[in-house]
């Protein structure tokens, strides 16, 4: 273990991961800044830049770019009182009162070293949890696998933020996802409806960029400017900058030190529990800092503890999800299974054996976090106001630049345009079903796990034919039934909890719920639920109709999948029926407020785009698509279409071609389409 250690130290000290770090990390807050972006968007970004890189070099980037973006987020959710993150919005309690003190600076500096802190912890629980999980994962086989892989699907649908059928129906349709295309254990085509392309099956890079960057990318274009402006900070010299920002560190670590450390450690632990997510690591650290403070009335008012509670556990979440990706193949977060994916790009399986055959990546990986911690604290401290001024910079601007990103990433690993359209055909159903309820979190991890599942499934039966059966295969298997034992006491113990909840504590409030009988029109979110709803029905229907045609290998798992996902929806119909009540305050249309002639503007060129990346080549297209987008959007955000204007478009669009195809052609090789032009 030493050796392994000392080994990863030395490779995360050599300069070319010292610069990625400090190139990656800085990105990271970047994007973790720009308010509805985070580390699961920020990572699928990047990810297929790493491609090309030393696998090594590539699990740096992507831990510098997480590391980054957890602490990006408070960032806007102290200026702007706008969380950047999902895990920053509890920084918004007390960062922005404080900030409107006047004391942005001293705010942002307690989040910078809150996360640090964080990230240290995380880093130490890996450290020490390596060894003691690379021993026990040698007695993982196919059938503990299996049920971590489906207790992980089961934590993910069931824990999703809002309605767990629909995270249950997210999970499903991100599990379906998997089993189009050729059957990992036969070779059978399956739901290829006769397209050749589809026979190797859906690639997750261009669905996940899809799903996680567009609903994000459509939100900042055409959403409205509500005139939020951030808290100014007031200049100063590095000198007093420094005084504040020292003074800032020992009074923390004269005050808070048992703070940081449990906040810290309930992001890891929380961390590892898939589908649970940094919200609620930050929500229960909060709420732990806000019973143990001696002026809890301070706390919305700007209370110092109150910024680093959460943000020693959102970064404490970085190491906590990891941990279940390099030991046994399950992902904790979105991000994680981004980064799981990152391991399968680069001809790895993460898991039991990743531990055992890849120890000098674990380890490399390990020291990679601690090291983007002490990045993220040196560039909090130096660049402190350049990255608040990321929030100066007009959306009309960003969206254009960032989708260019996201389609060369959905082209760069096999090479092929289908896989742009795929990525924005994706997307846009994302953008829809987010509004619908849907959770991409949900649908993405359940996109990792299926092919696990399905494949530790296959051996299972088959090992279980040889022992008489399921039942004598897992009575065999101690390390499968105590953890199907702690999962059973687990949603045992969040049903009582719900009931405790939902139990009317007096006869007064028994009798205010009793009244309270209003029913929700079949114009809001009922009436979409219900028709989606029979719509999913009916295509399930359909495919699972198409299963008789198969092996009966290569149709089993599916036909699992398909009756998980008709039973969520089956239940989601007889919810709208039966249960109307449940809607009496959701009468507002999902889609309300959305402006549908800028966003079919966008839609128009965002085709037009695609088709000239093929007739045009890449470079040109992205250049006329960012031109034509900024103008058009610059336009709609209200801002005059002068000629001064019009010009400022111009040159931004030609600076950022340039820089584009130096980035991309040059730095990192990419071979884009060429086109009719070349």
């Amino acid at each position: 273990m030493l050796d392994m250690v000392l080994q990863g130290v030395l490779g995360v000290l050599q300069p070319i991961n010292i610069l990625t770090l400090i190139l990656t990390v800085s990105l990271g807050i970047v994007i973790g800044a720009l308010p509805g972006f985070g580390a699961a968007t920020g990572l699928i970004l990047v990810l297929p830049l790493t491609y090309s890189l030393d696998p090594g070099t590539a699990f740096v980037a992507l831990c510098g770019v997480y590391v980054g973006a957890e602490y990006g987020g408070s960032i806007s959710s102290i200026l702007l009182n706008t969380p950047g993150t999902g895990g920053a919005v509890v920084t918004c309690f007390d960062g922005f009162p404080l900030a409107q003190r006047g004391k942005a600076r001293e705010a942002l500096f307690i989040s910078n070293i809150a996360s640090f802190s964080g990230g240290i912890v995380s880093g130490l629980v890996m450290l020490f949890c390596m060894p003691i999980l690379g021993g026990a994962v040698l007695h993982f086989g196919a059938g503990e696998i299996l049920v971590l892989a489906v207790i992980g699907l089961l934590l993910v649908g069931s824990i999703s933020a809002g309605d767990p059928l629909k995270g249950v129906g997210s999970a499903a349709l991100g599990v379906f996802m998997t089993c189009i295309g050729a059957d990992a254990f036969m070779g059978n085509p399956r739901f290829d409806f006769d397209i050749p392309i589809l026979i190797g099956g859906i690639p997750f890079i261009p669905v996940m960029l899809g799903v996680f960057s567009v609903p994000h990318l459509l939100r900042l274009a055409l959403g409205r400017q509500d005139g939020t402006q951030a808290v100014s900070m007031r200049n100063m010299s590095m000198r007093e900058n420094a005084r504040i920002f020292l003074d800032v560190f020992r009074d923390m670590f004269a005050r808070m030190k048992i703070l940081l450390l449990r906040s810290g450690l309930f992001g890891v632990l929380i961390g590892i529990v898939p589908g649970v997510g940094g919200s609620v690591a930050t929500m229960v650290a909060y709420s732990s800092a806000r019973r143990a403070s001696k002026q809890p009335e301070m706390f919305g008012k700007g209370a110092r503890e109150g910024i680093a509670a959460p943000e020693a556990s959102n970064n404490g979440l970085v190491g906590g999800s990891l941990i279940p990706v390099l030991a046994l193949g399950i992902p904790g977060s979105p991000a994680a299974a981004i980064f799981m994916g990152a391991i399968f790009l680069h001809g790895m399986t993460p898991g039991p054996n990743f531990l055992v055959s890849q120890g000098n990546l674990v380890y490399l990986l390990i020291m990679a976090v601690f090291m983007a911690a002490v990045v993220q604290l040196l560039l909090g401290f130096l660049t402190i106001g350049s990255f608040a001024n990321i929030l100066k910079v007009p959306p009309y601007l960003l969206f254009p630049s960032l989708l260019v990103i996201c389609c060369i990433g959905a082209y760069v690993v096999r090479g092929l345009e289908f896989d742009m359209w795929l990525f924005s055909g994706f997307g846009l159903a994302a953008f829809f079903l987010v509004r619908l309820g849907f959770n991409p979190g949900a649908f993405i991890l359940g996109m990792i796990l299926g092919g696990i599942t399905e494949g530790s499934l296959l051996e299972t039966l088959t090992l279980a034919r040889a022992q008489g059966g399921l039942l004598a295969y897992f009575m065999g298997r101690t390390i499968a039934l105590i953890i199907i034992g702690m999962v059973v006491i687990y949603f045992a113990w969040r049903l009582f909890s719900a009931w405790r909840t939902h139990e009317p504590r007096s006869a007064a409030e028994a009798s205010a719920r009793a009244e309270t009988r209003e029913v929700g029109p079949w114009s809001g979110l009922r009436g979409y639920d219900a028709a989606y709803s029979v719509l999913l029905l009916g295509i399930c229907a359909w495919l699972y109709s198409m299963l008789d045609e198969l092996a009966p290998s290569t149709a089993l798992f599916p036909r699992i999948v398909l009756t998980v996902l008709m039973l969520s929806m089956g239940a989601l119909l007889a919810k709208t029926v039966f249960f109307g009540r449940l809607y009496a305050n959701k009468t507002e249309s999902p889609f309300s407020g959305t402006r549908w002639t800028a966003l079919s503007g966008v839609l128009i060129v965002w085709g037009l785009y695609l088709w000239g990346v093929g007739v045009l080549g890449f470079y040109v297209s992205s250049f006329l698509m960012v031109l034509v987008l900024t103008v058009m959007l610059r336009a709609a955000a209200g801002e005059a279409g002068s000629p001064r204007s019009l010009l400022a478009c111009l040159v931004f669009s030609v600076i950022y071609g340039i820089a584009a195809y130096i980035v991309f052609k040059i730095f990192f090789g990419i071979v884009t389409p060429t086109g009719l032009i070349g």
